[in-house]
């Protein structure tokens, strides 16, 4: 089915809502009433498993909970449009950095503060956060939110819904976050913050569901104006295994787990009849999964059609290529990271230009047509020279696989909780001058043939302004212009204090 424009919503969330295939039954409504903001647009939204696992756990409870989306329709929830005006409840689920630029152009619209001091003292909805970015650094909402839920959210939903019945009882905001305070996998600013800026410590702890085989795992939705179009999210594994060094999954969400394959299994046969569907494997990485042999088998006997995210290069395998060539698709995506193996080896993927060579010919032969290859720029020990390597590396895989490449080019953004968290970045001036002689290369040069696209120096330094902000709050870090703004020199004490900071909370 064709996604339908935005262009013919024509003020309301009728046509993608009619759209939408619910997977189970849950209830509708409830009490209380409580708006689950997602500050992306509906087709981002919508391919998020984790923001549609939380809204069926709520369901479950009867909480009367409901989508909102960033866009022209940010003000009505998708499932009744009712205006957010009528929510006293306001959660998001927020995934990265930009998000909270969002976030807050949302907030405008609606009339509310960010400040939760300024929230309560005009009577304003109380306002939660979870989502990715509490695993890495919660600090960033400092002053914004009432409550931050810590890690995995399913163990925390219980407690939270049973609190803000209590909330809407007896319209005690203070007795409230008391109340949210008391979990181990909530951090409440307006009282945590003080005891950290103090020195002392938080006994806080980010919840990590140890069986995932208790978590929901499926989607609740095809939505197909998503970005996956008629999927089925289905949930293989969390954490990871793995060390990259510019990575903050091995860190900051748990030890490796996996949904035993009759789970998976499970969930795959629920959906397995239903008409033009197929299932998209959520997982760090699939190639890691280990019954990832029986599981294809399995999706092969059921007919089902299957599809992969960012594979890593030295797991791609003839069994993942058949999966995806069944399912109609003909294209890859891999993540290099470096243009050289020196690079690549300090990132955590020692892998040879051989191997992935290798790997990528196979896919070729097999009846792939397209890779999309993913690097950064200012990797720690990068020179300019490195550059030449990430366009020669995608003409040798152009002219020596026959598949078509396009290259998408980063800039190295230092986060929290990694093995290079106190690394530098490049400035703003040297971005703009590798990313023109990159640009170069790929017109005329080792790279001609390929197409390239580059990720703007300054969304990576407000993204790297907002990965540090820590207590106390300032907004000055979150008021530059989308893609205005140049890098930053590291402030190593900034950094220092934000991971004591971390610490304190029980993050390290």
């Amino acid at each position: 089915m064709k996604p339908i424009s935005w262009k013919s919503h024509r003020g309301n969330w009728k046509y993608l809502r009619e759209q939408e295939v619910e997977l189970d039954d849950l209830p509708r409504g409830g009490d209380p009433l409580w708006a689950m903001l997602y500050p992306a647009r509906y087709e981002v939204g919508m391919a998020n498993l984790g923001y549609q696992a939380i809204i069926s756990e709520m369901r479950t409870l009867g909480v009367g909970v409901e989508r909102f989306f960033a866009g022209r329709l940010s003000r009505l929830s998708v499932e009744t449009e009712r205006s957010i005006s009528d929510f006293p409840l306001i959660s998001a689920s927020v995934a990265y950095e930009p998000d909270i630029l969002t976030l807050l152009s949302i907030f405008r619209e609606w009339g509310i503060s960010p400040s939760s001091e300024e929230r309560e003292s005009q009577g304003q909805p109380v306002f939660g956060v979870g989502g990715a970015l509490s695993y890495i650094n919660p600090l960033v909402f400092s002053g914004m939110a009432d409550y931050v839920v810590l890690g995995d959210g399913e163990n925390v939903i219980v407690h939270l819904v049973r609190e803000a019945r209590q909330y809407m009882r007896n319209g005690d905001r203070s007795k409230f976050r008391r109340a949210l305070a008391e979990h181990p996998s909530i951090y409440v600013p307006s009282l945590h913050d003080r005891i950290i800026l103090r020195g002392g410590r938080v006994q806080k702890d980010r919840n990590i569901i140890d069986n995932l085989d208790d978590a929901r795992g499926k989607s609740l939705w095809v939505a197909p104006s998503s970005v996956f179009g008629k999927t089925v999210l289905v949930e293989l594994q969390r954490g990871c295994r793995r060390n990259c060094s510019f990575c903050t999954i091995p860190s900051s969400f748990g030890k490796p787990r996996n949904r035993s394959l009759k789970r998976v299994l499970e969930d795959i046969r629920s959906v397995s009849a239903l008409e033009g569907v197929q299932v998209g494997f959520i997982s760090p990485e699939t190639g890691d999964y280990p019954a990832l042999a029986e599981l294809l088998s399995a999706v092969d006997s059921l007919g089902a059609v299957v599809s992969f995210a960012s594979l890593r290069v030295d797991n791609i395998s003839e069994a993942m290529i058949r999966s995806l060539e069944r399912s109609g698709r003909h294209s890859l995506t891999v993540a290099p990271e470096a243009g050289n193996e020196r690079l690549r080896r300090a990132c955590g993927k020692p892998f040879s230009d051989d191997l992935i060579l290798e790997r990528l010919a196979m896919a070729s032969r097999m009846g792939v047509r397209k890779v999309k290859l993913y690097f950064m720029m200012g990797l720690p020990g990068e020179v300019a020279s490195d550059m030449d390597d990430i366009a020669r590396l995608c003409g040798r895989v152009s002219r020596e696989t026959g598949l078509q490449v396009s290259a998408s080019v980063g800039v190295f953004v230092p986060k929290p909780m990694t093995f290079w968290e106190k690394a530098g970045m490049i400035s703003g001036e040297e971005a703009r001058s590798r990313k023109k002689s990159l640009r170069n290369l790929f017109h005329d040069g080792p790279g001609r043939g390929c197409r390239v696209s580059f990720q703007e120096p300054g969304e990576a330094a407000i993204e790297f302004a907002i990965a540090w902000k820590g207590l106390p709050c300032d907004d000055n870090l979150l008021s530059q212009p989308k893609g205005k703004a140049s890098l930053p020199k590291p402030v190593q004490e900034q950094r220092d204090l934000l991971l004591e900071q971390l610490g304190l909370l029980g993050y390290h």
